[in-house]
């Protein structure tokens, strides 16, 4: 029983718990076990910095149980077990740090749960574990492998994600196989089993990117949309937080959890996962740009004839996302810009120290801790530029608004409003999660196959306008129906 659960969706579980066939608390102790037996040890993935302590996860689970005997629901993930990015805050009563991947962090004392984390437990989800990431979310050095952190190591690739038996591969390996990043360790957490859904946070690609290396389903939300105080973030401008799930019903439930008031009481009683149920090709429009569009090398996944996609209109010829710019500036030199303030604002989450008050004292604590830099990481080159931005906040303005509408009232937006198009489609490694993020919009991908070189899952990107989560997971919904998954894990599961 246990393999059929660690495979299972939320949905399929949530079943299992209302019919008396399972407990939250027998949940809880399969992916307490998976986790042990894969994270640290076994396949090593390290795809969690931190774990909930077992005693206080059983009495949490079994809590939940006693409610749920009583006719207590808090929501339908309740008793689910769930893994965050270590980039969200969490209060002393988890007993789990709040790292960022950094030393830094793990040394100092959060002062209470951010409120994401809140909603995600009065809702009855169980947080067991912390998810490994790039470390600062990847703007620390240039060379800082996507999926390393000085305090995680490096999230593992699973080469049997590529249909090959019990070899664990990194990043870093010459294989080309990779975790994705910087929500690397939620997106492999979710593909080994163990938890059923994740949360990981973006500014272009961060949770995308990740979930599709791992062969998973995945959603950026449009920024804003949800809580983030006590979040590590770049920039309030491009960064939104994200889900992760085996399926688009576990994605629609668990954003609907995480949206603030405001964009829940937009969605009426219907709710996300209500409208799925009759979702058909027939109610979408959709476009789709060249197979090799925005990607570097990708000729290798595009060269079979198995590839298969729904009707589109295909190929719509735009530019290519490194086209976005503002004179020399762009996303990365406007984030630059922001985060010195994204940082002040998070070291507020935390017990004073006079030592720890912004950009600067964070580099130079690195500087004076060996550990922070350890080789052949010694380099802390984005930090430094981020600290030495001369961009002004009115330049900074200027540059998103001219980012938000080169996209929004650019080629690509133009199109899909003249055309009446729905979702625009591109490969899950092209630079559409730039257009995403320059123009404040969701972005979703979707298993699709694995590259012919190495095996790499990868999928399509499915980007929609601002607050229209409902199409993306209606296109997830009915491509999940037409083109099951055919890439998620299996050597985990192995016994």
């Amino acid at each position: 029983m246990s393999l059929t659960i660690l495979r299972s969706s939320a949905v399929g579980l949530q079943e299992q718990l209302q019919s008396g066939g399972l407990t939250s608390v027998q949940l809880v102790g399969i992916f307490l076990d998976q986790i042990s037996a894969h994270n640290g040890d076994g396949m090593r993935l390290n795809a969690l910095i931190s774990t909930l302590d077992r005693t206080l996860a059983l009495e949490t689970a079994k809590r939940l149980d006693d409610e749920r005997a009583n006719g207590k629901l808090r929501s339908p993930l309740h008793g689910i077990p769930i893994v965050i990015k270590d980039c969200i805050v969490t209060g002393p009563e988890l007993r789990m740090p709040t790292t960022v991947g950094s030393h830094v962090f793990s040394k100092q004392k959060p002062t209470g749960n951010a409120p994401l984390v809140n909603q995600l437990l009065e809702s009855g989800l169980i947080i067991i574990g912390k998810g490994n990431m790039t470390e600062f979310s990847g703007l620390k050095s240039d060379n800082t492998p996507i999926g390393w952190s000085a305090v995680g190591g490096q999230v593992g690739a699973l080469e049997s994600f590529m249909s090959t038996l019990g070899r664990l591969c990194s990043a870093s390996t010459d294989t080309g196989n990779t975790c994705g990043g910087s929500s690397s360790g939620p997106a492999t957490a979710v593909a080994a089993g163990f938890a059923p859904l994740g949360i990981g946070t973006e500014t272009s690609g961060s949770l995308v990117y990740p979930a599709s290396c791992c062969g998973l389903y995945g959603m950026k939300l449009t920024p804003r949309s949800t809580p983030t105080e006590g979040v590590f973030k770049l920039s309030n401008t491009f960064d939104a937080l994200g889900v992760l799930g085996r399926t688009p019903e576990d994605l629609a439930l668990l954003a609907e959890i995480i949206f603030n008031e405001k964009r829940r009481e937009s969605l009426g009683l219907q709710g996300l996962a209500s409208m799925l149920k009759d979702a058909t090709w027939s109610e979408l429009c959709i476009g789709m740009v060249a197979p090799t569009w925005g990607v570097a090398f990708a000729l290798d996944k595009w060269s079979g004839s198995d590839v298969l996609g729904a009707k589109v209109e295909y190929p719509l010829d735009i530019l290519d996302g490194t086209a976005l710019r503002c004179g020399d500036d762009n996303l990365v030199t406007a984030a630059y810009a922001e985060f010195p303030k994204r940082v002040e604002e998070f070291i507020s989450n935390f017990e004073k120290n006079a030592a720890l008050k912004g950009l600067a004292d964070l580099i130079r604590w690195n500087e004076e801790h060996p550990d922070a830099l350890p080789a052949p990481y010694t380099t802390q080159t984005e930090l430094i530029r981020s600290h030495d931005s001369k961009m002004t906040e009115d330049r900074h303005k200027e540059v998103c608004n001219e980012l938000q509408r080169l996209v929004v009232e650019g080629e690509l937006g133009n199109m899909m409003k003249n055309t009446g198009l729905d979702i625009m489609l591109a490969p899950s490694d092209s630079t559409m999660v730039s257009y995403a993020a320059c123009a404040g919009w969701p972005i979703a991908t979707v298993p699709l196959s694995r590259t012919e070189s190495n095996g790499q899952p990868f999928g399509l990107f499915a980007l929609a306008r601002e607050n229209r989560e409902d199409l993306l997971l209606k296109f997830m919904q009915v491509f999940e129906r037409d083109f099951p998954n055919n890439v998620a894990a299996t050597e985990p599961f192995r016994r």
